[in-house]
This record gives structure tokens, C-alpha cells and sequence, in this order.
């Protein structure tokens, strides 16, 4: 999947720009022209959401990759949590994923659930807000170390395992938002972009990734 919000056509859905139509449904957000084109979230109730096809989903088999242009306009509360994408819901055990920030200082997050596992990853750096980041999380439901990371721009932030665990679910992946009746909060900022992959990149291909659209942020 591939959404760039310097192609949205200003009404209607945001068009995936490969030839696999996972389009993103807008709800709320603001577009605006700003850095290129980007999506404003009001951390009221705005969100995108991709209908759910099974590729958007975690893997016991492969890693996944999600990459999500953001900027943060507020931290959430103390210990509460800003979601950047979430793929959950409590009507699946609370099967699925979400990365974002949790508390009040700016520590990354993320969250991979099976059908007997939560595995809850945090940085122990932290990001700031008003600044530009591309966010990529890789992740596999398995046991096998190292299989879920988190890279803030060129930077391993987290390097976990979920653990040994079955998968399933078939929830929208959102941005903005975690998911439906998980007591999520909503994003307080901006997102210009969103790719995901049916693989795990290689630290060399984040960093590929992210010196060939950074200079769209004033990066």
C-alpha cells in the first residue's frame, strides 16, 4: 500500500498508488497543502481507515512493515495513548497491532496482540513534537528475537519478540486511531504518508526510504 497525500484529489477516498486498492476512507481528517500535502488530525475522532485484506495483517510466517510520515502537535496524557495506526478490535480476542506514543513525555510504543499474547514494546528514547518522523514498524507473530522493531527515521528505537502465539483477525487498519472497542484515543497531529509492505525491510532500506522523502519535511 502506498497513500501520499500530495496525490489526494481533495474529496473522496485517498487512493493507494499501487495497483492493490487499499484506498484509505477519510473521516475527519483536514487536508491541507502544507509540507507537500497532509492530513490533519484533531485527537477528537478523526481518522483514515483501509479495509481489511489479509496482507494488512500480522504474519506467523513473515514479518510486516508499516511506514507512517507524522508529526505530533501534543503528547497524550499521563500513561494514556496517542495511536500513529492501529489494526485491533475487541471483537477478535483483541487480536492485531498499533504504534504510537504512550504518557506524557514522548516515549514510543508499540503493541502486537495474538489470540494468547500482548506483547507491549517501549523505547527508551523519546521523540518531540512540532517535528517530522517517519515511523516504521516491522513485526512477526512468532518467538523468533528481534522480529519486531520499531525505527523512528533512521534510528532503531525498539528491537522485541512477540512470542510464541496464533493469529487472527479482521479488523480496518487505521490511521489516527487504534481500533473499535479498545478504549482508543485519537492522534493529535499530522500524517503525510503511508506505505506497508509483505516483508520486513532491512535497516538499509528505512534508511533508503527515508533520505529519498525527507526533504518534503524540512528534514
Amino acid at each position: 500500500m502506498h497513500l501520499d497525500a500530495s496525490t489526494y484529489g481533495g474529496s473522496g477516498d485517498w487512493l493507494d498508488q499501487t495497483v492493490n486498492g487499499n484506498n484509505g476512507t477519510v473521516n475527519g481528517a483536514t487536508w491541507s497543502s502544507t509540507d507537500g500535502g497532509l492530513f490533519d488530525f484533531d485527537v477528537i475522532n478523526d481518522t483514515v481507515s483501509i479495509a481489511h485484506v489479509a496482507n494488512l495483517s500480522l504474519s506467523t510466517t513473515v514479518q510486516r512493515t508499516i511506514q507512517v510520515w507524522v508529526k505530533f502537535d501534543s503528547f497524550p496524557a499521563l500513561n494514556a495513548q496517542m495511536p500513529v495506526f492501529g489494526k485491533l478490535s475487541s471483537s477478535f480476542s483483541f487480536d492485531g497491532y498499533w504504534g504510537g506514543l504512550f504518557s506524557n513525555d514522548g516515549v514510543v510504543r508499540c503493541v502486537t496482540n495474538g489470540t494468547s499474547v500482548q506483547r507491549v514494546s517501549n523505547s527508551t528514547l523519546t521523540v518531540s513534537t512540532n517535528t517530522w518522523y517517519l515511523f516504521t514498524f516491522i513485526s512477526q507473530i512468532t518467538n523468533t528475537s528481534n522480529t519486531t522493531k520499531v525505527y523512528i527515521n533512521e534510528t532503531e528505537y525498539i528491537t522485541n519478540a512477540h512470542g510464541t502465539d496464533s493469529y487472527s483477525e479482521s479488523n480496518p487498519l487505521y490511521l489516527g486511531y487504534i481500533g473499535s472497542g479498545v478504549s482508543s484515543n485519537y492522534l493529535n497531529g499530522k500524517i503525510g504518508a503511508c506505505y506497508f509492505y509483505t516483508k520486513g525491510l532491512t535497516a538499509s532500506e528505512v534508511s533508503e526510504n527515508f533520505n529519498a522523502t525527507k526533504i518534503r519535511y524540512g528534514l
